[in-house]
């Protein structure tokens, strides 16, 4: 008769190669990014147009561009609170639906308030629960690169398609494309196991995600599945215990500052670059560059973040501080595009090394929530930066000083990642916890 035996669940995936379905997870979730940046990003892109046919105010439409944002501010609480208790399946599959249906729905509005309403209603610790510990923002950056492709696409798309079909297309395509990623993610995606050994999962479903992790092995004999540090539960308190209070904060600040500039940008640039001359297909054509800039910071960013650690991210945004100053040139469209794509590299690479960092600095039991909220927290600064960018266009303020102006919250970040390196020295002092593969690296210990 065959021993019966406890597994702990992370000695499937710490030490191992990955396997195809830690593979097929992360490439599934990846092009589930492409569809989202394309989604935050379509309103962007088909601004300039809009406010030529409506004759809508700058002022009056950053409170429209920043609706999606408002929405996700809450949503990122909201759905990271459930994700940890309901499972992220759950919370991502109806992610999908929602951005789906409402990026279509936005092509029929008729006026800035039906817009507004369309756009409030439109998820990454999944992936990260899968890959090993040394690969965690690794991972969680690569699916970002398809956030970064799916905004840039956007660019290009509408680019092609606004002056012949008009502005709505852009959301038509965007809500179109949402139907078969969401039948794939119903179909093919697998709860977090680590989620269901936590929550007290099925035995017989945690032991079929096991083979499929680890096919060679034979899970035969075990009768219990753990996860031996973290049978804890969580609440957003929890984010301020056991010394936590200190880095919590420093990284909500960061977030706020990063997202501020950031969606300064990735809001109005391609307006600000057609009322600066530029046509509406070159200008959203900039802005595909200025995103695909940021696939490559992203990929980048977040390997080096895995081997090198915070320091990375940190000084990533220091050098984001004269890049986004220079965007504010006035230059010919050739040196313009190269100013983007680095601009990209810089404000795009810095913010996925931040997102990947969410991710990976607290337990699992606390992951989807510590991420969730600093994701969610940071978005007060993606609201506010559109609206007041809105009012500065509106009030004539000049395309150099408004770079100018935008630059000064990535300095900001930077200062904020400082503080955190040291925080989080300090709660490792105090609580004599190993040191994780991350801070090994270089980030978080020195």
């Amino acid at each position: 008769m065959a021993q019966e035996r406890t597994l702990d669940v992370p000695d499937l995936i710490e030490g191992k190669k990955l396997g195809s379905a830690q593979i097929s997870v992360a490439l599934l979730l990846c092009t589930l990014m492409v569809l989202e940046g394309y989604d935050m990003q379509a309103l962007s892109f088909a601004a300039p147009a809009i406010l030529r046919q409506w004759q809508v105010s700058r002022a009056d439409f950053g409170f429209v561009l920043s609706a999606h944002l408002f929405g996700y501010f809450f949503g990122a609480l909201l759905l990271s609170f459930f994700g940890d208790r309901i499972g992220r399946k759950n919370i991502i599959v109806a992610g999908a639906v929602i951005f789906g249906a409402f990026t279509f729905g936005a092509g029929f509005a008729t006026s800035p308030q039906e817009l507004w309403m369309w756009r409030i209603p439109t998820g990454i610790a999944l992936a990260a629960e899968y890959m090993p510990k040394r690969m965690r923002a690794t991972a969680i950056g690569c699916m970002f690169v398809g956030y970064n492709i799916g905004a840039g696409l956007g660019g290009f798309i509408s680019a092609l398609t606004i002056q012949d079909f008009g502005w709505p297309s852009v959301f038509f395509i965007g809500g179109l494309a949402a139907v078969p990623m969401f039948l794939a993610l119903a179909v093919a995606l697998p709860e977090s196991v680590r989620f269901l050994v936590v929550r007290g999962g099925e035995t017989a479903k945690i032991a079929a995600i096991a083979r499929k992790l680890r096919p060679e092995e034979d899970f035969s004999s075990v009768t219990r599945y753990v996860i031996s540090e973290e049978k804890r539960t969580n609440s957003p308190a929890s984010l301020f215990t056991d010394g936590r209070s200190a880095m919590t904060l420093l990284l909500w600040l960061a977030f706020i500052m990063s997202f501020l500039g950031h969606y300064v940008i990735t809001a109005w640039m391609p307006t600000v670059l057609a009322d600066d001359g530029y046509s509406i297909p070159e200008a959203n054509a900039a802005m595909g560059f200025f995103q695909f800039g940021g696939a490559v910071g992203s990929f980048l960013i977040a390997f080096l973040l895995d081997r090198v650690g915070i320091r990375i991210i940190t000084i990533t945004f220091l050098i984001a501080v004269p890049v986004v100053a220079a965007l504010g040139l006035h230059t010919d469209y050739t040196i313009l595009i190269v100013n983007m794509i680095v601009g990209g590299i810089a404000v795009l690479g810095g913010q996925i090394g931040l997102n990947a960092l969410s991710g990976t600095i607290y337990p699992t039991f606390m992951r989807a929530t510590g991420a969730g909220w600093g994701l969610g927290v940071g978005r007060v600064g993606s609201i506010i930066g559109p609206i007041v960018a809105g009012v500065l266009i509106g009030a004539g303020v000049a395309r150099p000083t408004l770079l100018y102006l935008t630059a000064i919250p990535f300095f900001f970040c930077a200062l904020a990642l400082f503080a955190l390196a040291i925080a989080k020295r300090s709660q490792d002092e105090r609580t004599s916890a190993p040191v994780p593969a991350l801070e090994k690296a270089g980030g978080f210990a020195h």
